[in-house]
């Protein structure tokens, strides 16, 4: 597997637990959960490999997640 395959690899792991974690902890349905995420400066950050924080845990990917929308009332 190449470096960009396993980051690639990884982002799509931590997007997938992302959103589990928006539907579990806030009740949002699958759609608004990825719609929310999608729209984030988090996934921005995640999605940009030299941030490299597609190899950080789920759940520090999601306190940082939470924080943003905490400031934009989004939950």
């Amino acid at each position: 597997m190449t470096a960009l395959k396993r980051i690639e690899f990884l982002r799509l792991k931590l997007t997938e637990d992302l959103v589990a974690i928006l539907m579990e902890e806030n009740g949002f349905a699958i759609e608004e959960a990825f719609a929310i995420l999608y729209r984030s400066q988090t996934y921005a950050h995640l999605s940009n490999p030299n941030t490299k924080l597609y190899i950080q845990s789920a759940g520090y990917v999601y306190s940082l997640l939470e924080e943003e929308l905490e400031k934009v009332n989004k939950i």
